[in-house]
């Protein structure tokens, strides 16, 4: 089954459609069309207030990003998907950071590291080698058994 977040979001978008000109919507391939209402929620209520603009609407996320491409794909001319391209590459190497920042991994960070030899002309560095805890638990195992 369908994602009940997805099935609202594709009511969102058909009823923000509906309220199209008969040109923009006439750029849409009326196979996506059909999507939308074939699969749109049948139990979501949702009504699209005329008074305010998209921004202000209280839209889901599978929403925007859905009106996003039909805008980019279908919609504008050359020079704004460009614009759109650029923005949305952006926008996923600053998510991908952020990602990046939030699993990163300490390995090679200073204090993981040991000097071991240290020379007038250089100085040699090792990372730490931490044993696992299955590691340490197997050798402890082992040592038991040896004795």
């Amino acid at each position: 089954m369908e994602n009940v977040e997805y099935l609202n979001s594709l009511y969102q978008v058909s009823e923000i459609i509906n309220y199209l000109s008969p040109e923009l919507k006439n750029k849409i391939p009326k196979k996506l069309l059909t999507y939308f209402e074939q699969n749109k929620s049948k139990n979501y209520n949702w009504n699209l207030d005329k008074t305010k603009s998209l921004k202000e609407q209280d839209l889901l996320e599978n929403t925007k990003e859905i009106l996003t491409m039909i805008y980019k794909e279908y919609l504008c001319d050359e020079k704004e998907k460009l614009e759109i391209e650029k923005v949305l590459i952006e926008n996923e190497i600053n998510y991908q950071k952020s990602l990046s920042k939030k699993y990163s991994s300490d390995v090679f960070s200073k204090k993981n590291r040991v000097s071991v030899y240290t020379d007038k002309t250089s100085n040699v560095e090792l990372l730490k080698q931490e044993e696992s805890i299955f590691k340490r638990i197997i050798n402890k195992i082992k040592s038991i058994f040896k004795k």
